[in-house]
């Protein structure tokens, strides 16, 4: 695996991480039983790491295009999360108001 360091496995996890957890959570939305959430987080964390390191192992020029597309899964996630929760807010004020 030469020229991919700590750092940048470390990094590429930290972006997985969020997309995983949506996966799981679209998976239990689909029926999925939640006992089985945590096998299915470790299946796709594992697969995660496999690919990454892969792709990346045999196209460094690919860093760049994969950092860019796991940032916009993240910044959207992110906002999806912050209109959930503003909406279950505003519902909230609104039953008890």
């Amino acid at each position: 695996m030469e020229g991919i360091g700590m750092p940048e496995l470390t990094i590429g996890a930290i972006a997985v991480a969020p997309v995983i957890a949506a996966l799981v959570e679209a998976a239990k939305a689909a029926g999925l039983p939640s006992r089985w959430a945590p096998l299915m987080n470790a299946v796709l964390s594992v697969a995660a790491y496999l690919m990454v390191t892969q792709v990346l192992a045999s196209k460094p020029e690919a860093v760049q295009a994969a950092a860019i597309a796991l940032n916009v899964v993240i910044i959207f996630l992110t906002t999806a999360g912050f209109y959930t929760t503003a909406k279950y807010a505003a519902t909230s004020r609104a039953r008890e108001g």
